[in-house]
């Protein structure tokens, strides 16, 4: 479930492929209502053409704005054994989400490069914006060495699935980037275009990145992939990962709750949903019911059975080549 925004919709209706799609005047969607925005219909000779024709229509439908959508996973339904041979069922769909079976096809080490090189554009912007505000306010005295230097080169962290990777980046021009971790160095140039997107260009290889910080993490596109680099995960804080309102507690305050249990109930897009424990403790409430949360809001907080399922984060070692053996520099 999600809400938000949505800033455009691009898509290209065909003679086998065409959709329609329903947005407000200012592009919002209400967070409890049904988040279905655009329905869109294939035709073909057979079932396979026809699943061809929306596969091609989804490839290339672009959506942006706050709203999360599910076009990249769609793409790898439709690209499944099950759903090319037609023998799906009511459970498919749910025995996929469960066994994790779809993942984002980058790789880990491109994931974190990507988020670093997001945040490293956006520090630098927001910096720059700060100096020239100072300027405009004539206070160019208060502005030493280190501001300055701090729009050249800065360290960098990005912590992602259960290491912590520790950049210098450091920059020759405004849009020529260098990424350094260990004895690894990455040279790539970093473009703004309108729509507010990233051109990134590493070697002879270029990519489209856009992304989000939300309350839970960084949302990242990558190309048509998205993926979430979360914050540090504390397994003693419940946090709501929808929109809605708080329907009831489950347990009362102070009772034991197993891993995996549910432990309250939200009302989100005319839905209830209950939302499991990610580990066994003593519960104790953080808001009321009938109260109003976002996405990332502490719901409840747990005194670990097992303080050891705190998560460990390791300094990355080795080698940091996402990109494999770059053959020229921008």
């Amino acid at each position: 479930p999600t809400s938000g925004k949505i800033n455009s919709v691009r898509f290209q209706s065909s003679g086998d492929c065409w959709g329609y799609f329903s947005v407000g005047l200012k592009g919002g969607i209400h967070e409890f209502a049904d988040s279905q925005f655009g329905h869109i219909f294939a035709k073909g000779g057979n079932r396979n053409e026809a699943r061809k024709a929306l596969l091609f229509a989804l490839k290339n439908i672009d959506i942006s704005g706050d709203i999360r959508h599910p076009v990249n996973y769609l793409c790898e339904l439709l690209d499944t054994d099950e759903f090319k041979e037609n023998t799906i069922d009511t459970q498919w769909l749910d025995r996929l989400i469960a066994a994790k079976l779809i993942q984002p096809n980058s790789s880990t080490q491109s994931i974190v490069f990507f988020a670093t090189v997001y945040r490293a554009f956006e520090l630098v912007k927001k910096r720059t914006q700060e100096v020239v505000a100072s300027l405009q306010k004539g206070q160019l005295v208060l502005l030493g060495k280190s501001d300055t230097d701090a729009l050249i080169s800065f360290p960098l962290a990005i912590v992602f699935a259960g290491h912590k990777y520790s950049f210098q980046v450091m920059r020759s021009r405004a849009d020529t980037y260098a990424f350094r971790i260990g004895s690894d160095e990455i040279r790539t140039k970093v473009r703004e275009q309108p729509d507010g997107s990233l051109y990134v260009s590493v070697g002879n290889a270029n990519q489209v990145l856009k992304g989000m910080e939300e309350a839970l993490g960084l949302r990242l596109m990558i190309g048509t992939s998205t993926v979430m680099v979360p914050e540090v995960y504390d397994p003693s804080e419940l946090r709501s990962d929808v929109n809605g309102k708080v329907v009831r507690y489950l347990h009362d305050e102070g009772a034991e709750v197993a891993k995996g249990e549910p432990y309250v109930e939200l009302e989100a897009m005319k839905m209830i949903m209950a939302l499991k424990s990610t580990e066994a403790g003593r519960v104790s409430h953080a808001k009321s019911a009938g109260s109003i949360v976002s996405a990332g809001d502490l719901l409840a907080k747990l005194e670990l059975a097992d303080p050891s399922k705190v998560q460990k984060i390791e300094p990355f070692e080795g080698s940091f080549s996402p990109f494999g053996k770059i053959e020229s520099e921008p």
